[in-house]
């Protein structure tokens, strides 16, 4: 076999389907990242404000156009 062929022989080797085990540890890191994280209170809080803020500025920016 030439050179080439070795290379190619390699790369099919490591393109086969990984070891179950690794298989499984990869499934649940995945699933465990799907997992949404408790978001703290205080973002909800400044989101609301924001929210509220901005309808404030959108409000009092319409009354003075008329």
């Amino acid at each position: 076999m030439s050179e080439p062929d070795l290379l190619l022989q390699r790369l099919r080797a490591a393109l086969e389907s990984p070891p179950a085990e690794l298989s499984r540890r990869l499934t649940a890191a995945a699933h465990a990242r799907l997992v949404p994280r408790p978001v703290h209170p205080a973002w909800s809080v400044a989101a609301a404000a924001s929210v509220v803020v901005y309808l404030g500025w959108a409000l009092a920016y319409v009354s003075q156009l008329y």
